[in-house]
């Protein structure tokens, strides 16, 4: 009879542990589980502050780099120093970054091997002496011309074909009022009859005058700070005041 007292005790005993060793269990199950999804929470919230970090970044140095657009058209502005651009033959060409070369695809005819190296380096002003390639359209049987001057903006030597515009003198404005309209392939923001009057109310007064028949738009380099880039127009103050020229001098 003890033995059987025994032996029952000896099992309420055993079953009183083995519940206890399973709560136990249930216990940490618990925790480690509670534990893993705090961990994992967590670094799902630092995965996504560190993506949103790199993007803002992303977004920050893409939007610093990012350059001015090049123009794809013509300004509605005659005097537009963000887009200081003609059309030769139908191409828009613009100041500071038109090369030589899109000239001759254009059909600018070839007077040189343009290829060669051009070894002088662009110093801020297209006229200093030895500084641009020089090339003269004439227009209308040589009643007038246009000047185009590309420079070099590179530190070493550069085909010549690849140097950039800096500059253009256009004198063919009597031919054009004789023919109606813009002729020899050229063609400006404002109108082939331009009078002074007109250029005022759209791009407003020039910086200053010259004489009374030179209107000077002018606005300080960037790069070159002691240098200016200009747009001047000139007028026939002899006959309604209306344009009989053009130039443009562009430096970074």
């Amino acid at each position: 009879m003890k033995k059987q007292i025994l032996a029952a005790a000896l099992v309420a005993m055993l079953s009183l542990t083995a519940c206890g060793e399973s709560e136990k269990s249930d216990n940490k199950t618990e925790k480690t589980t509670e534990a893993t999804t705090v961990a994992e929470a967590t670094e799902e919230v630092t995965e996504a502050a560190a993506t949103e970090e790199i993007t803002t970044t992303e977004e920050i140095t893409t939007e610093a780099v990012t350059e001015p657009a090049v123009p794809t058209e013509l300004s509605d502005k005659y005097v537009d120093f963000t887009n200081m651009s003609f059309k030769y033959n139908g191409k828009l060409m613009t100041l500071g970054v038109s090369t030589l070369q899109d000239f001759l695809d254009a059909g600018l005819e070839p007077k040189d091997n343009y290829d060669k190296v051009w070894k002088e380096s662009f110093h801020g002003d297209p006229h200093e002496a030895g500084c641009a390639i020089e090339y003269t359209v004439y227009l209308g049987n040589s009643e007038a011309d246009c000047h185009l001057y590309f420079c070099n903006l590179k530190e070493e030597g550069t085909p010549m074909k690849d140097c950039v515009l800096c500059y253009i003198s256009y004198d063919g404005s009597k031919l054009d009022k004789k023919n109606g309209e813009y002729c020899n392939g050229f063609e400006f923001a404002f109108p082939y009859n331009l009078t002074a009057d007109e250029l005022t109310a759209n791009s407003g007064e020039p910086t200053y005058k010259k004489g009374e028949n030179g209107f000077f738009y002018t606005e300080t380099s960037t790069v070159f700070t002691d240098e200016e880039r200009s747009i001047v127009f000139s007028f026939d103050n002899r006959n309604d005041w209306t344009i009989i020229g053009v130039n443009m001098t562009w430096t970074p």
